[in-house]
C-alpha cells in the first residue's frame, strides 16, 4: 500500500470519528445550555477538515474505495447543513434582541 494512501486513510478514520462525535453532541445530546451552539460551530470546523481529508483519500483511491471516499466527501456537507438548520440558526435567532 502506498504510504500517502495509508496516511490519507488514517486521517479519514480520525476525522470521520471526530465529525460524527461532534454531530451527535450538537444535534442530539442536550448537556448544558449553550453547549449545542459551541459543538455545532466546532462540528462545522471539523467537517471542513473531514471534507478535505476524505477528498484526499478520494483522489488517491481506486475501485470500491473510491466510492466509499466519495460518500465520505458528501456526508460532512450534509451533516454541516443539518447542524446549521437545527442548531446554529435557531440559537442565533434566540440571541437576537426582540
Amino acid at each position: 500500500m502506498n504510504k500517502d494512501l495509508l496516511i490519507a486513510r488514517i486521517l479519514m478514520v480520525v476525522s470521520g470519528l471526530m465529525g460524527a462525535t461532534l454531530f451527535v453532541l450538537a444535534n442530539i445530546v442536550q448537556l448544558f445550555a449553550g453547549m449545542n451552539l459551541l459543538a455545532g460551530l466546532l462540528q462545522i470546523a471539523v467537517n471542513t477538515f473531514v471534507f478535505f481529508s476524505w477528498k484526499r483519500g478520494y483522489t488517491l483511491s481506486t475501485g470500491r474505495a473510491k466510492l466509499v471516499a466519495l460518500i465520505g466527501t458528501i456526508v460532512p456537507c450534509l451533516m454541516a447543513s443539518i447542524t446549521l438548520v437545527r442548531v446554529i440558526i435557531p440559537e442565533l435567532i434566540k440571541a437576537l434582541p426582540h
